[in-house]
């Protein structure tokens, strides 16, 4: 007999976001201690960034979970995740997804049971790139295009790239450090340099001030006059 649904007991909608810090469990495997003394650094790191105070963070071994009842500041969040991830010359890979989202902390335990989740770590099994990708049913506000012509690429905490919906991994602080430290890391690991060169790519797009844009977001705008396309110039503002 199937248990009763409690209506007054709902669970609550949530966006999830999981994230995998790439390299980690070879490093484990490979150079144990080294790898300890920059986990340890980085779980410091962390503990005191200071994440959106909506978002709740948590870290196993290599997978970190950042959930948040607004989108907004699950993506500032994520951008932090990553300035301290490449921090430690590592590189993060994840899914985003919006459901269900159910936990209990007690006894020092976290019991999770979430559809969200399952989507978000379902989505970052298909990444083959070092990015953080939103799964398409999210409805996207358009506040967040607009971002990119209201103040700039910097400001904007999502990119659209090679057909993804991605988390911006710069701002204007860290941008030029951001894009050494992967230079560095190509060089060190050439092995995996076509991950290195996608993230350059995108960096690349970024440092051309490229539009970054989806189509449909671009055309929206238009219509909504929100911007305006500068025939004489070819050029949107």
């Amino acid at each position: 007999m199937a248990p009763e649904i409690d209506e007054t007991n709902a669970v609550p909608l949530k966006y999830v976001a999981f994230c995998d810090v790439l390299g980690f469990s070879h490093a484990v495997e490979t150079d144990f201690d080294v790898t300890i003394l920059l986990y340890k650094t980085y779980q410091a790191r962390l503990t005191d960034w200071p994440f959106p105070e909506k978002v709740d963070v948590s870290m196993y071994s290599d997978s970190i979970l950042l959930v948040c009842d607004e989108l907004a500041p699950l993506l500032y969040a994520v951008q932090s995740l990553w300035f301290a991830t490449l921090h430690n010359d590592w590189l993060i890979r994840g899914g985003i997804a919006y459901g269900k989202y159910w936990e209990d902390r007690s006894n020092g335990n976290l019991f999770v049971v979430s559809d969200a989740l399952v989507r978000a770590v379902r989505l970052e099994s298909t990444i083959k790139h070092p990015c953080v990708a939103l799964s398409p049913e999210i409805d996207i506000p358009l506040s967040i295009w607009f971002a990119r012509f209201e103040h700039g690429l910097f400001n904007m905490p999502l990119l659209h790239h090679d057909g993804l919906n991605v988390v911006n991994p710069f701002n204007k602080f860290w941008f030029v450090s951001a894009r050494n430290r992967v230079e560095q890391m190509k060089s060190m690991w050439p092995e995996h340099s076509s991950k290195y060169d996608w993230f350059l790519r995108l960096a690349d797009e970024v440092g051309k001030e490229e539009l970054l844009t989806p189509s449909t977001a671009i055309d929206e705008m238009l219509e909504k006059k929100l911007i305006t396309f500068k025939t004489d110039e070819n050029t949107l503002n």
